[in-house]
């Protein structure tokens, strides 16, 4: 295969997985750590869109970038506080069904307000345009579109390539939202009593430890994620009130094949996916079973998930 055309492939790869493993990081979060099943985290995306849209179109972009994270954190709080917890030690069936029936109120809503059709959503002027990758002593043509590009050296590629910037910034985006969570559950206190209350809930009500406040966050910092995937994802996937449903299913195989509750293996399942459907476009057929043949190996040969821990969901 071309170099250059590979490289565009594994971009491409890395975009599709940046998308799924930022869908994924909320729905692991919440179901790793608080074991409920939360089939309304596609609903917070679309939400979270639609708010991305909104407040991009009347104010700014960066202004969205800030509002709608924090939104769908006040909104995952709620969440939590008004129909989740009342649902933890129910079966997983009245959770799914309960969180089904929710976003596809959500979705309706979304139908109602802003219609079925897909509505446009541009791009800020800094995340438009190209990104050039270049190799030692390529020529790049000397054309402004080109020449004001940012630029990044690829030493494997013949001359260069470009990609669109603003795909390039979601793989970005990803990649730091992944290690700070990862930071805030290893590093710091919150996490700590975060992981902890899931293995003994009872003993940190004996020391004192508000427990279901610590879970109302992890909740909210879920949909948050949702929110981040929203604003940097939506010009990407469309913004359509059934986008959500159509991510969700994927999402939550992510979860599944890299081990529930595990983020670095919602990272890395969420690549192996993205790669498999770039890699697969050009078959059709292929590609819309390739994520379902996947989980169908992985848990063939590990049911627990590439990361899934012993006894977690068993």
């Amino acid at each position: 295969m071309d170099p250059n055309a590979l490289f565009l492939q594994l971009l491409t790869g890395l975009q599709l997985g940046a998308i799924y493993a930022l869908i994924a990081l909320g729905l692991t979060l919440i179901f790793g750590t608080l074991g409920f099943v939360n089939f309304a985290h596609g609903a917070l995306y679309v939400i979270a869109i639609y708010a991305a849209v909104t407040v991009a179109a009347n104010t700014n972009f960066l202004l969205a970038i800030i509002l709608v994270p924090a939104l769908l954190f006040a909104i995952g709080v709620a969440f939590e506080r008004g129909l989740i917890r009342h649902f933890y030690t129910r079966p997983h069936t009245d959770q799914i069904l309960i969180t089904f029936g929710l976003a596809i109120v959500v979705e309706e809503l979304m139908k109602w307000i802003f219609g079925a059709n897909n509505i446009p959503f541009t791009l800020p002027e800094w995340g438009s345009g190209l990104m050039v990758f270049y190799s030692d002593w390529s020529a790049v043509p000397a054309v402004p579109v080109f020449q004001e590009a940012p630029s990044l050296w690829v030493p494997f590629i013949e001359g260069f390539v470009t990609y669109q910037f603003w795909r390039v910034v979601l793989i970005a985006v990803s990649l730091v939202t992944v290690a700070g969570l990862f930071a805030l559950l290893q590093f710091t206190r919150f996490g700590l009593v975060v992981r902890a209350g899931m293995r003994d809930p009872e003993m940190l009500r004996f020391l004192g430890i508000n427990i279901a406040q610590k879970f109302a966050i992890v909740v909210g910092l879920g949909a948050a994620i949702a929110g981040i995937a929203g604003v940097f994802g939506g010009p990407i996937t469309q913004v359509t009130p059934g986008v959500g449903m159509a991510l969700l299913v994927p999402s939550f195989l992510v979860v599944v094949i890299g081990g529930m509750g595990s983020l670095s293996g919602a990272l890395i399942a969420a690549i192996l996916i993205g790669m498999a459907l770039s890699f697969s476009a050009e078959i059709a057929n292929l590609q819309q079973i390739v994520v379902y043949l996947i989980a169908v190996v992985v848990l063939l040969v590990r049911p627990r998930g590439l990361f899934g821990k012993k006894g977690v969901f068993e």
